[in-house]
């Protein structure tokens, strides 16, 4: 294989033109010493190594230089051996007495490596022989099999392809891999520069090429990106054999129009004439070049010959090239500064013409000094690798010693970690293995004026040194979001920088695996140019979302996400499925400063307000305000140039809403001079204008601040010590007092909440940005919750069931504040979060007065009813009051779920009695809520689910459920037969099951068993708890609803269990009011481990089977953490009865000629009356699919009630329990040796 690569970072070749100016290296050679081989030995360990041998020397090492390639240009060499001899020059004093080391060289640039190789192995029998190099993808490639069979490890090895990668003891890479280059150079491409179209160059019939091509079309289909066009020849026959096949090639490639150019052709003719093109073609003039730093000097060579052809100028930052080391000229890093100094002191100590010449070449060409460093760090490694004397006795001592765990830190460089043979324990606890790569970091630089190399940081990617190598690391798509800094106005200038100021801390940073997802860049435009601007990038860039402060105009751009946008001007929302609103709408601040002023009234409520949509928010506010009964006094809308000030009044409550800056000083000072009055804004405008509104009220006493109101949902963002872990979080990111804005605690809490969000998404796009929220419905992230998020309406047949279902704002707890606690965190709220409903009593309806004056015409009636509305409350009064739910998600809660054993095969057979016992058991339930004040959630056909927030209350309530349900006449005892011959025959079919109940003595039973069998499952912890507009309800999801579900799911009827939580949760005295019976851990369905169960022993004497472990139960979780639990089920998927099948087409039939939002309103009431699940899907969506697999499920269910029902003839029951289904009949004979004959027959 031809060893083609370049010069430029590791190296360059073929074709790589010298640099302009003559430049002679420090002798590379022993020219005294005779060929085939020259060896300088013993006395340049005194002369360039500069190490002092104490007499009578033990050990002598040989160093074997490899860095040298006759297809690499000889000043490139040249570099690469100056660096490293000033790098040992400068450690003279770190090698250890009594050791001797020497540095064999080639005799020159065109000796072959083999006879150096051979010539240095003879020569260093009985010594330590190490190697430096090879250079170039050939000499590595040969290298291996030599270095292994002389046990010899080589330092630093410079390769342009992977082939020679991977584990190999005796290969000590030093740098990062080709394909960590090529990952970086991707990245740059969708993070730094953003373009839409990405092209890619390689020769067909080159390893190297072929297998980048493939390595970056799994990167970018990883990140939902693809190539736009690729560029793919033979290089092997030349330029003038492929010129009909380039033209057309080059015409199909252009045609693509790539904005940026991946270029991984080997340097030969073909890649000449394709870099030639690509910087005079008219139509790729301007297209970005982005290569590996083993094209370097190819590419800057090449480039700068077709510009001076072309007569065209170079474009500063078009040409992009990744490298393994810093640039010599960065000195930012101060492994760069004692690189300068050291290599300037080892040049500087010769008046050798060559070593001049090469510290002009460190001072004026990048690519030589860039080599030099690397020499420099080679000689870094090899000096600390030669420290201990006690590893260098031998060659497997030492390569040994080299994997021990090993990291060299060279000031603020890392190298390593390096680890050798390992065990997974090890591994287990941090141990590297099988490490030889010790580049974690690849750097990005450009080219700019005069073809100098400058850094380009935002570049730089690392991924640690937990990693060996980049081969284990996955590139995710970015989210790279904009903000528009609107340049002519001042205000919202500095608001961006401030939002950007708190973002900026949870922005990628080039460390793979630590939020290197979430990016904002600044569009700095004025208010007239800003929506043009961003038209003209997203022509070109990949803008998905927008964050930060806008104004009207942007806000109209279609297929672009905005995430919690600000409005320059106060702005009503309207739904928008691409705006994402986290913090409170203008609608949710008005709501909750209307329910504040309702409280705590101050006079008449006026307003005054300046915007361009001061219409809408004016329908709102004074809809609000009829909501809570509370008139507006006067409204007074000003235009832009008018003034707010002369509309102001002296007293009552005004809602101010649009002012500048100007007038926050007007403000403060009217209301210092107004007592009695009190001044709403919006937060959107506080944070605006936070710095005149902190200027303009510190100068007022507390008793005017206290007047001046707003609402907000953020905490506090100066608070010390505070326990959001929001705000805990926010001063670590921003530890200077003086940052700390609510604009800059907005745009921290949105970055967290985006980097939340992204450790979720695989791709990222506008769409699928909405989409996350809408199928999550609620966002928790530290002490933030923000949803439920909804884009589904509520109209079914053009009747709306609700009328604010749609929802893209998610701002909750949102709390009123004065300016006082503005000024001063110690300050408490006027009153704490609330989330507003958003619900509008409508105006047509009855007038608070209409309605006082028909209550004072019916106090008569009322009087007469009085007595008769007593009975009623403490007999019927509904659990389902909103007042009892637990509704603080930082407080545990205690949930219950019920289920009447085998109902559904008892309402099959018994639908005449069902009805009336089911009633009776929901009167029983819904009574005890009451009495225990806990809340009923729903039920889901005879299931209950409750909620308590004290979990004693719950298991009292459980506790006098079953002796409620043990004592009630249910006027028949058919369901007592029912449960009586399940277990017969249950005992019938296993003979090692002994029935609990069925052969106790009448008496006995009497006394422990009666009616319907309820069993029961209660866990506590804490839930997401959502109030559902559409139910007027709270609902409780998550993981502690799941435990729940699941613990009821295993009970027997009449049995009551908790969970180690629950009985935890309970204080000493009350355990000891309760008798309970561990059960110790069980293996619940879908639970990631055992839980610790207790048996409540409400009704003392009772026992049971062992749990239901063998039950399929469904539980249907969906992305929100909904829980169904059913005791009777059937899968879509098991195979169709032919009764199932009969069933099924008659239903889709019947239902084909609705639509399926009707066929779903049909469908929901059978799954409920049958018990069956709806299938569970992440994201469910009523479709034809959908609905079809529902009506299976119902099919399935009652298709083996009918064939099992067909199977008797007389007195023919039916009970479903788990995936049997069990029959009653008279017809015992078959069945003497189970039970006698006056029992009824039980056949499976």
């Amino acid at each position: 294989m031809n060893d083609y690569r370049l010069c430029g970072g590791c190296g360059a070749v073929l074709n790589c033109r010298p640099a302009s100016r003559v430049v002679r290296a420090p002798p590379l050679v022993a020219s005294n010493l005779p060929r085939p081989f020259t060896m300088a030995v013993a006395l340049l360990a005194l002369l360039s190594v500069g190490v002092r041998v104490a007499a009578g020397a033990e050990v002598t090492v040989n160093i074997l230089y490899l860095m040298y390639n006759p297809k690499f240009p000889k000043v490139s060499v040249d570099a690469l051996s100056t660096g490293f001899e000033a790098s040992l020059a400068a450690r003279r004093g770190d090698i250890p007495n009594g050791v001797k080391v020497s540095v064999i060289r080639p005799s020159s640039h065109d000796q072959p490596i083999e006879e150096l190789f051979e010539s240095a192995v003879e020569a260093s029998k009985g010594k330590l022989l190490i190697a430096v190099g090879p250079l170039g993808n050939d000499n590595v490639l040969w290298s291996l099999e030599h270095l292994k069979n002389n046990d010899v490890v080589a330092f630093s090895p410079l390769t342009y392809s992977d082939e020679a990668r991977g584990w190999n003891r005796h290969l000590y890479f030093t740098t990062a891999e080709p394909d960590a280059e090529l990952l970086t150079l991707i990245r740059y491409f969708a993070v730094t520069l953003r373009l839409s179209r990405l092209g890619f160059m390689y020769l067909s019939d080159s390893f190297f090429g072929k297998e980048s091509h493939a390595f970056t079309l799994k990167i970018l289909s990883g990140m939902g990106y693809e190539l736009s066009g690729t560029f793919s020849l033979e290089g092997t026959g030349g330029l003038e054999v492929v010129s009909t096949a380039f033209d057309a090639e080059w015409e199909q490639f252009v045609n693509t129009r790539p904005l940026a150019v991946l270029l991984l052709g080997s340097p030969n003719l073909v890649t000449r004439e394709f870099v030639r093109r690509m910087a005079t073609d008219d139509r790729t003039t301007g297209v970005y070049v982005l290569a590996p730093s083993s094209a370097q000097v190819f590419l800057i060579n090449t480039w700068r010959d077709a510009l001076e052809e072309s007569g065209r100028e170079l474009i500063p930052g078009q040409l992009i090239i990744s490298g393994v080391n810093p640039l010599p000229n960065h000195a930012r890093f101060a492994v760069v500064k004692r690189f300068r100094e050291e290599v300037d002191e080892y040049l500087s100590s010769s008046d050798e013409e060559n070593r001049f010449a090469m510290r002009q070449e460190l001072l004026e060409d990048d690519t030589s000094g860039e080599l030099m460093l690397t020499g420099w760090i080679t000689g870094e490694v090899v000096s600390r690798a030669l420290r201990s004397t006690l590893s260098l006795t031998n060659s497997t001592a030492f390569i040994d010693s080299l994997y021990e765990q090993r990291r060299y830190l060279i000031d603020d460089l890392v190298v390593g970690d390096f680890g050798g043979d390992c065990d997974a324990f090890a591994a287990w606890q941090g141990a590297v293995c099988q490490c030889n790569q010790g580049g974690s970091v690849v750097y990005m630089k450009e080219v700019v004026d005069g073809f100098r190399l400058q850094p380009v940081v935002t570049g730089f990617l690392t991924w640690g040194a937990s990693e060996c190598s980049s081969a284990g690391v996955v590139l995710r798509a970015p989210l790279n979001g904009l903000i528009v800094q609107l340049m002519d106005n001042v205000v919202v200038y500095r608001a961006s920088l401030r939002y950007l100021n708190g973002a900026s801390a949870l922005l990628g940073n080039g460390r793979i695996g630590e939020r290197d997802r979430f990016f904002l860049h600044p569009l700095e435009a004025t208010g007239d140019e800003a929506v043009e601007q961003l038209e003209q990038m997203r022509d070109v860039k990949v803008i998905p979302a927008l964050f930060g402060v806008v104004n009207k105009e942007i806000m109209a751009t279609e297929n672009l996400a905005f995430i919690d946008p600000i409005t320059s001007n106060p702005r009503m929302n309207r739904f928008n499925r691409n705006v994402i609103y986290v913090s409170p709408t203008l609608a949710q601040e008005l709501y909750v400063l209307v329910q504040y002023i309702s409280e705590h009234p101050g006079g008449n409520v006026r307003v005054v307000i300046r915007t361009h949509d001061a219409d809408m928010i004016l329908e709102v506010l004074v809809a609000t305000l009829r909501t809570y009964g509370i008139f507006m006094q006067s409204k007074v809308i000003v235009d832009n140039e008018g003034s707010l000030k002369p509309h102001l009044p002296s007293s009552g409550d005004v809602f101010v809403i649009g002012f500048t800056a100007l007038e926050v000083y007007d403000l403060a000072e009217h209301l210092d001079a107004k007592r009695g009055l009190r001044i709403f804004a919006i937060y959107p405008d506080v944070t605006l204008m936070y710095e005149e509104l902190r200027a303009a009220f510190s100068r007022t006493p507390p008793t005017t601040t206290n007047r001046f109101v707003f609402a907000t949902n953020q905490p506090h963002w100066a608070e010390e010590n505070s326990s959001s872990l929001t705000v805990q979080a926010y001063h670590k990111a921003v530890p200077e007092p003086a940052m700390r804005t609510p604009m800059s605690l907005r745009g921290f809490s949105t970055a967290r909440l985006m980097v939340s969000v992204l450790d979720h998404m695989e791709k990222v796009d506008a769409k699928l940005l909405a989409d996350y929220f809408y199928s999550e419905s609620t966002i928790n992230v530290d002490d933030m919750r923000y949803g439920p998020f909804s884009d589904v309406d509520c109209i079914v047949n053009g009747v709306a069931l609700a009328s604010n279902c749609l929802s893209n704002y998610g701002g909750t707890n949102i709390s009123v504040w004065s300016m006082t606690r503005l000024l001063d965190p110690a300050t408490p709220p006027l009153q704490n979060g609330v989330t507003p409903t958003l619900v509008y009593v409508d105006e047509n309806k009855l007038t608070q007065g209409q309605v006082i004056a028909i209550a004072i015409g019916s106090t008569l009636v009322a009087l007469l009813l009085a007595a008769l509305a007593l009975v009623l409350y403490f007999t019927l009064r509904n659990a389902r009051d909103n007042e009892l739910a637990p509704r603080e998600p930082t407080e545990p809660v205690t949930l219950v779920f019920t289920d009447i054993e085998s109902s559904t095969a008892q309402w099959a057979g018994f639908p005449e009695l069902m009805p009336d016992a089911v009633a009776s058991h929901h009167k029983i339930i819904r009574s005890l809520m009451v009495e225990y004040n806990c809340y009923e959630v729903k039920t889901i056909g005879d299931s209950f689910m409750i909620a308590c927030r004290s979990p004693f209350a719950a298991v009292q309530l459980v506790s006098e459920l079953q002796r409620h349900f043990l004592s009630h006449k249910w006027e028949t005892e058919v369901f007592d037969r029912f449960y009586h011959a399940f277990e017969e025959q249950r005992a019938c079919d296993d003979k090692e099951y002994t029935p609990p109940t069925a052969r106790l003595a009448p008496d006995v039973y009497g006394s422990l068993w009666n009616g319907l069998r309820v069993r029961v499952g209660v866990h506590t912890g804490l839930c997401d708890i959502r109030y559902d507009e559409v139910t007027k309800g709270y609902d409780y999801y998550g993981g502690t609803t799941n435990m729940a579900a699941r613990t009821e799911s295993v009970a027997n009827g009449g049995q009551v269990l908790l969970t180690r939580a629950t009985y935890l949760a309970l204080s000493e005295d009350e355990r000891k009011e309760i008798d309970v019976v561990p059960l110790g851990l069980v293996a619940l369905r879908g639970a990631p481990q055992p839980v610790e169960l207790y048996q409540l022993n409400a009704v003392p004497g009772r026992t049971f089977a062992a749990l239901r472990l063998d039950r399929e139960y469904y539980f249907d979780e969906g992305g929100d953490g909904t829980t169904i639990t059913t005791s009777d089920h059937s899968s879509s998927l098991a195979d169709l009865s032919e009764s199932a099948q009969m069933i099924a087409s008659s239903l889709e039939a019947l239902l084909s000629t609705f639509k399926v939002p009707q066929r779903e309103k049909l469908l929901r009431p059978y799954c409920e009356r049958w018990r069956v699940p709806l299938p569970n899907q992440a994201n469910p969506v009523w479709d034809d699919v959908y609905c079809g697999d529902v009506i299976r499920r119902i099919a399935a269910k009652v298709g083996r009630v009918v064939d099992h029902s067909a199977n008797g003839n007389n007195e023919l029951t039916t009970s479903t329990h788990s995936t049997s289904v069990i029959y009653i009949s008279n017809r015992c004979s078959q069945l003497d040796e189970c039970f006698s004959a006056d029992q009824p027959f039980v056949s499976v």
